[in-house]
């Protein structure tokens, strides 16, 4: 079978900033379906239609090209955050920007999460950059929700838990259909409306 091919970046970028990149795709695609002994450098090199030893005239070995894959997690709370950024005049209308934006970025990422997945039992420290994930889904909207207590739009409960519940139907929602592959008929606007339709009625104690 065929190779995929890896395209090179679009833009005004030089040479040496687009072969890193085709590096870094090619490493990610053949991690994530291979695991990180799989992927060898010459594999690599192949996929991103480069020689063996250019690779090594940008990353010192394999492991540093692991690490700076991984650094595509360490910028998630700055950017679910984006998704909440302004003002919202309906608890359903934030909810919904923020549940389609943080399934967006599971997506986004897939690669990157399936390597964690993969490697980690072979690289501890990856585990927690995979558990961060959700946790800081959890934490930015549970923040949100505390905000909607504080102006009174919600009453005082638990906004941890209803985070956390949140944030969860997306996450497993993904893992299924992404890792676990289970043949689900996955709406994605259905998930969102339903997920909504759950926290608001248990926060609210009412139909919004």
């Amino acid at each position: 079978m065929d190779q995929p091919h890896i395209e090179p970046p679009q833009g005004g970028k030089g040479e040496e900033q687009e072969t890193r990149e085709r590096i870094l795709a090619a490493a990610s695609q053949l991690m994530a379906k291979k695991g990180y002994k799989g992927a060898t450098t010459r594999k690599i090199s192949e996929l991103a239609g480069v020689n063996e030893v250019t690779i090594f005239r940008h990353f010192k070995n394999k492991e540093t090209i692991l690490e700076e894959l991984l650094k595509g997690i360490l910028n998630i709370r700055q950017q679910l955050e984006n998704h909440l950024h302004g003002e919202y005049s309906e608890l359903r209308e934030m909810l919904r920007r923020y549940a389609h934006g943080y399934y967006g970025m599971l997506v986004e990422r897939k690669e990157i999460l399936m390597i964690c997945m993969i490697e980690a039992d072979n690289h501890p420290e990856v585990i927690k950059l995979f558990s961060s994930v959700p946790v800081t889904a959890v934490e930015v909207l549970c923040s949100k929700l505390q905000q909607f207590q504080d102006q009174g739009h919600l009453p005082k409960k638990d906004s941890f838990t209803a985070a956390l519940m949140f944030v969860s139907t997306f996450f497993y929602a993904f893992m299924a259909k992404h890792r676990i592959n289970l043949a689900l008929d996955l709406d994605e606007e259905q998930l969102v409306e339903n997920a909504c339709d759950i926290l608001i009625n248990g926060i609210t104690d009412k139909q919004n």
